[in-house]
């Protein structure tokens, strides 16, 4: 997906993806909210972690422009848990009766207690790109992914090890 070139150093990780209902084929809304480090090569102290936004309005043929919708966050700021820091899998987009998506995710505050980690979503719904603005073709480019051995649970280990 062309959020940015695969060449970049941003890390991109547990997508929140939506397809409006009443879009299909070649014509159907699409957006995804997502989680990344802008820096790929940080260390638990230096990582700041943001929320993105983008959309496609050709069944994700084409993407406009990636949006920051939250961040950056420090890692001590989210969960602390016994596996490291983590936001876990809460994330989600949702279309509304309108045709605009509606993200949500978690963001990390300053710990006033032991996880102060609360769910948000933007100040308003979020439009999909225009088909002149989505002009970020789709590309399987850069995509690197290897399991060792068979099944899903390989390859979300080999993920995870990324």
């Amino acid at each position: 997906m062309p959020i940015d070139a695969a060449t970049s150093t941003v890390d991109h990780f547990i997508p929140g993806l939506a397809v409006d209902h009443t879009t299909s084929g070649a014509g159907a809304h699409v957006a995804l909210t997502y989680y990344y480090y802008p820096n790929a090569a940080c260390t638990t102290a230096t990582c700041q972690l943001d929320v993105g936004y983008v959309s496609s309005p050709n069944g994700g043929a084409t993407w406009g422009t990636a949006a920051q919708q939250a961040g950056s966050m420090s890692l001590t700021d989210i969960a602390s848990t016994s596996q490291g820091p983590m936001v876990g899998d809460y994330i989600s987009t949702s279309f509304n009766s309108a045709g605009a998506a509606v993200p949500v995710f978690a963001i990390g505050n300053a710990h006033t207690t032991a996880f102060d980690e609360g769910m948000y979503t933007s100040s308003a719904p979020l439009a999909v790109s225009s088909a002149a603005a989505a002009t970020n073709a789709a590309s399987s480019a850069g995509v690197q992914v290897q399991a060792a051995g068979q099944g899903v649970r390989a390859a979300h280990e080999a993920v995870r090890e990324r």
